[in-house]
Parts: structure tokens; sequence; C-alpha cells
């Protein structure tokens, strides 16, 4: 168990925000994460710990938000993540042992961690970004006869917009209420979820997934910036940069609390393809697929190498993107779990789930 600092923020977030793939970036979330870090080391000490270091007989809460990342308009602040926390711990009737992000960069885990004087986990649901509570469920949405509690917080007394609503239940159904909460409440909600038993996450999360997050960070930021750092990113993925170029389209829009559409890159002889559900879902350079989710699909501006998000890749902006293979950093089983693939399919108008059967 090590405690986290200051000095661990800023490549935190750069590996958090790569593994975001494309949900969130520097230029336009860099304040918001900045902001989380230092009220949360300003609360408390913040010790990450692995899970081998916690109670195995209490259990673990999930600090995550569940909505659209980039075009939506949401009405929430940090306190609601604290307060989701809250409400869920009011439930259950106890304290948890520890805190857990859903995906990287995580930084909401960072501050109820320390509001809650408990330990942050190393690990996550998933160790990159994915744009559903089931993907993220560590193989429970293959089980229905499992019941969890999921709790959603957003919205402004002011305004007449608070909503704060506790659903039980197996995760598919309930996650179905977080998803109409975050579609009601300008696209995203604060959440939490649990309880889940560190053994559990053990076998069927994503171990270690933070001190990869930083790390990654680390060698992003050794580098100089520009290509070099985009290369430096694949390289400590054991990926490869596939397309640096401009964008020549962005379709992704708003739609039913999820973003969705395509993002074209060319370098004038080749052309990439983007499949979009919140986060990088496809990659097709050619007409031939070369990535598709769960591996690892990240943006970065070509001239900085800072990671960028979807919502921010302007026509004729430049940018590398970075793919690997799902295998090459820490990964939970509901990112491989059959039954999550079928509504991403249906809105992309595409395949995933058989390019992972045979890759």
């Amino acid at each position: 168990m090590r405690d986290l600092s200051v000095k661990d923020v800023l490549p935190a977030m750069y590996g958090g925000l790569l593994l975001s793939a494309g949900g969130s970036g520097v230029n336009n979330s860099l304040e918001k994460h900045d902001l989380a870090a230092e009220v949360a080391l300003g609360l408390n000490t913040i010790r990450l710990a692995k899970l081998d270091e916690i109670d195995d007989e209490g259990y673990v809460l999930i600090s995550t938000s569940v909505g659209a990342p980039g075009f939506a308009k949401p009405e929430l602040v940090l306190k609601d993540h604290i307060s989701a926390a809250e409400s869920l711990i009011e439930k259950l009737g106890s304290k948890p042992v520890g805190i857990m992000c859903g995906h990287v960069p995580g930084f909401n885990g960072w501050l109820v961690a320390a509001a809650l004087d408990v330990p942050y986990i190393d690990a996550a649901a998933n160790g990159r970004g994915h744009p559903t509570v089931k993907m993220g469920g560590m193989g429970l949405a293959s089980r229905p006869d499992i019941s969890i509690v999921q709790v959603a917080q957003a919205g402004y007394a002011s305004t007449g917009s608070k909503i704060s609503v506790v659903a039980e239940g197996n995760l598919v159904k309930t996650s179905q209420v977080m998803r109409h909460c975050a579609t009601i409440s300008g696209g995203l909600v604060a959440s939490a979820r649990g309880p889940y038993k560190p053994d559990f996450i053990a076998e069927n999360g994503a171990s270690g997934a933070i001190s990869f997050q930083i790390e990654l960070g680390e060698a992003m930021l050794s580098a100089e910036p520009g290509l070099n750092r985009a290369t430096a990113a694949a390289s400590f993925m054991g990926g490869e940069v596939i397309i640096s170029g401009r964008v020549i389209k962005n379709d992704v829009v708003y739609k039913d609390g999820f973003d969705i559409g395509y993002v074209t890159v060319s370098n004038g002889s080749e052309t990439l393809s983007l499949g979009v559900y919140n986060e990088f879902m496809t990659a097709d350079k050619e007409g031939t697929r070369v990535a598709t989710f769960p591996d690892m699909i990240g943006s970065v501006d070509a001239r900085t190498g800072d990671p960028i998000a979807i919502s921010t890749m302007s026509e004729g902006q430049e940018v590398s993107i970075i793919i690997a293979h799902h295998t090459q950093f820490p990964l939970g089983k509901g990112a491989i779990d059959p039954v999550v693939f079928t509504e991403i399919e249906q809105g992309l108008g595409v395949e995933l789930y058989s390019y992972i059967k045979s890759n």
C-alpha cells in the first residue's frame, strides 16, 4: 500500500485519459480532473491498495459516472459522487473496505476514497473506457441471479433538476435504470454500485489498472511532445500508432444517452474509420478491421501528444490513433461477456463480438 500524491496526478491524468479511449482528453477535461484530484488530496491521504491488502471479508464500492462523456450537457458537481456513495452505504448498512473506479481515469474514485477515508483500490472494472455499465459488470451481465445496488445522483436543487435514485436487482435491469436517469439528467450522472467482494474483483476485474494507468502516463510524459509521445504510449502497451493524419469527418452526435457515430482520419494515402459508442469501439483501415473493443483504441493530438477527446476532434485537426490488443493491459471479464455486445452492434450497425472470438 502506498500513498498517492500530487506527483501522481499528471501521469494518472495522461495515462487515464488515453485509456478512456476517446471519451475524454486533456483539452476538454484537464481542469475537471485536476480539480477532482486537488480536492481529493486536500481532503485526506489517498492510500492506493492492492486487493490482497484489504479485508477480504468486507466489500468494495465502485464509484463511476454513467452516460455520454462528450456531447451531453449534464448537471453534475463533484459532491454528487460522494453523495451517491453515501446513499449506497446507507442502503447496504456498512462501510466499504475500499473504493474502485469503473474505468480510468477514475479521479472521482480518488475523491470518494478520500471523503470516506478508505483505500483506493489498484483495480478497475475495466482498464480502458467502456460505454455501458454491463461492459464494466465484470461478467455479471450473464448472471441475472446475482443482485447488486446501483445509485444515480445528479442535478441542481436550485433549478429543480435534482435526482437521486437507488435501484436494486440484477446488473442488466439496474443498469437500465441508471441509463434512464442519465438520459433525463442532461446525459450524465454520478453513480455508485456494489457490493463486490475483493476475491470476486481479483477473479473478474482489472487488477493493477491504476498502477498501469500511472506508469503509462509516466512513459508518455518522459517522451518529447508530438509523435514521440504517441509512440511511447503505443510501445508501453505493446501496440502501434496505426495512423497519423487529419480528421476529415466527425459525425458523432448525442442520442438516447450515448455519443454515437464515426470519426474518419486520413493521412492522404490511407483512411481509418473509427466507430464510436461513447468511446472508440472499432477501427477499420481501408475497410479492414484492425482493432475492436475491448482492444485499446486511443487518440492524441499529433502536435502535442496529449490525449484528445472525440467531442473535440474537429475536421482538419491533426491526430494520431494508437491501438493495442486487449491482452496488453488490465481488463475485466465484463468486456468480453458475449451478452454485452448486442446493443452496441445494433447502434453502430457493425459486428463486434465475432472479431473478439476470432482474435
